[in-house]
C-alpha cells in the first residue's frame, strides 16, 4: 500500500503552496492590507488631534501666565484698604477745616 503525502489539499486546483485556496488567501491579504491603511489613518488622525490638543493647552497657560502678571502687577484695593483711605480723608478735611477757621492775620501797610 502506497502512502499519500497529505498537504490538506482538497483537490480543487486552485489552492496556493500551503493548501489555501487562491480567493481566499487574496481576501485575508486584502483584510490585512486595508486594515494596516486604517490603522496608519488613525494613527496620523491621533497624532494631529494630540497635537492640537497640546498647542491649546499651550495657549490657555500662556494666557493664564499672562493674566497672572497682569493681576500681579495691579494692586488690587481690598476693604481694610478703602477703610484706612477714608480714616486719612477724614483727618485730612479736618484739618483743612481748622485751617480755614483761623483768622487771617492782616497786613499793615
Amino acid at each position: 500500500m502506497a502512502e499519500r503525502e497529505d498537504s490538506g489539499s482538497t483537490g480543487t486546483g486552485d489552492e496556493g503552496p500551503r493548501g489555501i485556496p487562491d480567493g481566499l488567501r487574496d481576501a485575508i491579504e486584502g483584510a490585512f492590507a486595508a486594515t494596516g491603511k486604517t490603522r496608519d489613518r488613525a494613527q496620523d488622525l491621533t497624532d494631529k488631534t494630540r497635537a492640537q490638543a497640546q498647542d491649546l493647552v499651550d495657549g490657555v497657560s500662556r494666557r493664564g501666565s499672562e493674566a497672572r502678571g497682569t493681576l500681579e502687577g495691579m494692586r488690587l484695593v481690598n476693604r481694610d484698604d478703602l477703610r484706612d483711605l477714608e480714616i486719612a480723608i477724614e483727618e485730612l478735611t479736618s484739618r483743612v477745616a481748622k485751617l480755614e477757621a483761623k483768622p487771617k492775620p492782616q497786613v499793615d501797610g
